[in-house]
């Protein structure tokens, strides 16, 4: 009866254990991980902390970008993108040689002043060498790398002319004849 008693003693702490243990897991609390909170920096704009690539300078180019006034083209450029010089000699061949086409001059017989070339868009005057008369005025786009004449003549320039081209700028042509309506028109 000893072994009987012994037994169920044994029986028993091994029956209350796994009764524990199933117990524990059962009631076991799971950890659920917390996300990774990234902290969000917020800056404060104000006159001793401005936004760095935000100082305009009166132009309206930005400095702290790299950007910088250029006279020459009026335009706020980057110098080692694009360089602040306007190759005059071979942009007043290129209008002549547009002069050329469209007229079907001779080359040689004709005289060409640019008085403004930012680049893109230029004016200036246009005679032959060996006329004792004066010439006419001309204005030019470089659209797509090549020099077309916008308009030209000694007269006023009509409005049409300058349809393709609405970004020319007013100091160049300030005004334009409308054919429609019969009037000047301040641009």
């Amino acid at each position: 009866m000893k072994n009987f008693v012994f037994g169920f003693m044994i029986a028993t702490i091994v029956g209350v254990v796994a009764a524990m243990a199933f117990m524990a897991g059962k009631n076991q609390v799971k950890v659920i991980p917390t996300p990774t909170v990234i902290p969000i920096v917020t800056q404060q704009i104000s006159p001793t902390n401005p936004v760095i690539g935000g100082e305009k300078d009166e132009h309206g180019c930005l400095g702290p970008a790299g950007y910088s006034w250029c006279e020459v083209k009026n335009k706020c450029l980057r110098i080692w993108e694009e360089p602040c010089e306007i190759n005059t000699a071979s942009d007043s061949a290129l209008i002549k040689e547009a002069l050329v086409k469209k007229y079907n001059w001779n080359t040689d017989e004709i005289e060409l002043t640019v008085s403004k070339n930012d680049g893109t868009y230029a004016s200036g005057g246009v005679k032959e060498k060996s006329s004792e008369v004066g010439g006419g005025y001309f204005f030019a786009v470089k659209d797509v790398g090549v020099w077309k004449i916008v308009a030209d003549g000694n007269g006023t320039i009509e409005c049409v002319s300058l349809v393709p081209y609405p970004n020319y700028p007013t100091s160049m042509i300030p005004e334009c004849y409308d054919t429609k309506t019969g009037k000047t028109v301040k641009r």
